[in-house]
Order: C-alpha cells, then structure tokens, then sequence
C-alpha cells in the first residue's frame, strides 16, 4: 500500500514537473492507444475544429521582439493533419511508455525530459497503472518552419479497475517543427 502512494505522488509530481513547476516541463498529449490507454474508445480530434480562433499575443516587454499578427499564419488543413499525426504518434508513445518511439517524434530530447520520462514509465510498470492523456489545442500558429500550439491537457491514471484519479487539466504550449512534409516535437513546456 505505501508503495503505491508513492507511486502515486511521484505520478503526481511528474505531472507537475510536465505541466510547468520547476525546469523539466513538457506537455502530454493524447488521441488513445493501445499500451495502457483506453484504445476502444473514440477520442476527440487533438486540433478542435470550428471558428479560427483569436490568437493572444504576448510580448516580452522588448518592444522590438513584440509578436505582431503579421508574424504568424495559421496552418492550413495538410498541415494540420501533419500535426495531428505526430501528436498522436508521441500519445501514443507516452501510453506505450516508450522512450525509442518518443524520441521518433521529439528527435532533440534533452536529458532533463528524458530523465523524467524514465522515472514516470518506471512508476507505471511498477504499479501496472493504466493511463491515459487528453489534449485539446486551439489552432497552430505557424512562423516559417516552426508552429506553435496552445493546448489543455489530462492525465488520467489508476487501477485497470479501480478508481481512477486524474491530473489536469492545465495549459501546455507544444513547439513543433516542419521537416520534410513532417512534424516533429520541438518542445513541450507549461503555459501560463
């Protein structure tokens, strides 16, 4: 028992490091798969379809770097796909609690998010906890290469029949990268 409270307070805090308190933050994301999530239930769409929404600029206080909407364009629906795709693909990753194919979609994992990869796939192996990860974004922001996402996660997680507990949901700002007709996570970190 006292395990896995334990267990469960380092789930916890994981969930807080990827959502923004501290330095290692990175953002989970989900459509459902096979490895610990529910795969038989149709999820929504990661990218929410309807009105373009308005984008919220933020500036940095240097009136020289101030984010313009001329600065950005929003994605078109090919490239919207495309992302929609690799998020999907690092979901899941995640609920696979594989590293090898995390890395397929965020190539440049630095050590600090690997780390903290490690540690909650090792809490989930012990405890033979099912999870699974919500997101809901707003329309990317593209700039040349790079997009831009704002989004809503949720990390559900607990006993294959037991009760579940969740984490979230908090805001999460995902940076992909177009390469080559293909997107790859950039970075992930908590929003304010």
């Amino acid at each position: 028992m006292f395990k896995q409270i334990m267990r469960s307070l380092e789930v916890v805090c994981f969930c807080a490091i990827l959502t923004g308190v501290g330095k290692a933050q990175l953002g989970l994301v989900s459509t459902g798969s096979a490895g610990g999530g529910n795969s038989n239930v149709a999820r929504p769409r990661i990218f929410q379809t309807g009105p373009a929404q308005s984008p919220q600029l933020v500036t940095s206080g240097n009136p020289g770097a101030e984010i313009t909407s001329a600065s950005f364009r929003f994605a078109s629906s090919e490239e919207l796909e495309g992302m929609e795709k690799t998020l999907e693909k690092y979901t899941s990753a995640f609920e696979n609690l594989s590293l090898p194919e995390i890395r397929e979609v965020w190539p440049n994992l630095d050590r600090q998010h690997e780390a903290a990869f490690k540690k909650v796939f090792n809490a989930f192996r012990e405890t033979a906890w099912t999870r699974n990860l919500s997101l809901e974004c707003a329309a990317p922001k593209v700039t040349g290469e790079t997009a831009n996402v704002e989004c809503l996660e949720t990390l559900t997680y607990g006993k294959p029949k037991g009760k579940m507990q969740q984490a979230g949901p908090t805001r999460v700002a995902i940076s992909l990268k177009g390469e080559s007709s293909n997107w790859v996570v950039a970075d992930m970190r908590g929003a304010k």
